[in-house]
């Protein structure tokens, strides 16, 4: 069954599907998505978690190993969760049926979440998705625009106790240029420093300014225009500035898988102006970011950016302290990987 973001928490307390693919390119909404059904999980007895990262045909995740993980349980018999998280859609005949073995193999102690890029005509139409729709929860996750980023904003205050002129929403939208990610930190920031307060415009002008040079967006479209020494100046102000990294790995995920696929199109015979143009009328990238995404794929190739997700992963586990390491020096070594021209001919 399909399940709209807005429904979802409301759809959880009702029942608990064994089986749920969370699809879209908003990072923070399927995270937030992702956070809602793990709530609902470790409520029931899902205390245990496994991730599967699945990058493409050669670099498959291990699908014996997770139907074999289906199958048995803890010593103590504690429920879990199995996530698998599909970074290309690029399944192939094998992907797909192993896909759907894991889907056919239920057991009512495993919850499998899935989440993918936004659903293609192909995906949409395999037999994989089709399973899903009759055995679990289907939620597509859309970009916030207009009206609704107005109304999402309110309620991100409203869940902080914080009170918001509407002169204020639009000034904050205008601000951070309507962009997710950049709008939840704005919130968190605005918390921090203005706790029982009522948020008005003066507020949004002094916390968010104008001539603050460097922004987490700012740092990416540095990256993909090959500008490493600035990347690099920016980030270390991030960095002394306290900003969480959680976000700039989420915005890394983001801009490279995207990068994957338009390249991914050039690989299946596409011009790279018609590729550019595909991902454009499909709302994958903007048309105003076509130039600094085209300067990007001059240096590199698929295989590439795959390379560079792969170390955006394992900057991510180091982040949310699921690994040991230096997340600000794993952050730079992909800012490099990103910034160097490595594409192999």
């Amino acid at each position: 069954m399909n399940i709209s973001l807005e429904n979802l928490n409301d759809a959880l307390k009702k029942k608990l599907h064994n089986h749920y693919l969370l699809s879209g390119d908003e990072p923070l909404l399927i995270q937030e998505s992702l956070d809602l059904i793990r709530s609902a999980a470790t409520k029931v007895g899902f205390n245990s978690k496994e991730i599967y990262n699945y990058y493409n045909q050669k670099e498959s995740c291990d699908w014996n190993e997770i139907l074999r993980s289906q199958n048995t349980l803890s010593l103590f018999s504690e429920k879990k969760i199995l996530e698998i998280r599909l970074h290309s859609l690029r399944l192939g005949r094998s992907g797909s049926s192993s896909i759907l073995d894991v889907l056919n193999n239920s057991n009512d102690d495993v919850l499998i979440i899935i989440s993918c890029p936004k659903l293609d005509k192909t995906a949409n139409s395999s037999k994989w998705i089709k399973r899903i729709k009759e055995i679990g929860g289907i939620i597509q996750v859309w970009p916030i625009i207009g009206n609704q980023l107005s109304s999402w904003l309110k309620n991100k205050f409203r869940e902080k106790n914080l009170t918001i002129t509407q002169e204020a929403i639009d000034l904050l939208i205008d601000r951070v240029d309507g962009n997710l990610l950049a709008a939840s930190q704005a919130v968190e920031k605005i918390y921090l420093s203005y706790q029982g307060k009522d948020i008005n415009e003066k507020i949004i002008d002094a916390a968010i300014s104008d001539d603050s040079r460097y922004n987490v967006f700012q740092l990416i479209d540095m990256a993909l225009q090959g500008k490493l020494q600035l990347c690099l100046k920016i980030l270390s102000k991030l960095k002394n500035e306290g900003t969480d990294a959680v976000p700039i790995i989420a915005l890394l995920i983001k801009e490279i898988r995207t990068l994957a696929t338009i390249s991914g199109y050039i690989d299946e015979g596409l011009s790279k102006t018609g590729a550019l143009t595909k991902a454009i009328n499909t709302r994958l990238i903007w048309q105003s970011r076509k130039d600094v995404v085209n300067t990007c794929l001059r240096r590199h190739n698929t295989e590439g950016f795959y390379d560079m997700l792969k170390s955006c992963i394992n900057a991510d586990s180091v982040a949310k302290g699921q690994k040991k390491g230096e997340v600000w020096q794993l952050i730079s070594n992909i800012l490099i990987q990103l910034t160097v021209n490595n594409a192999k001919n």
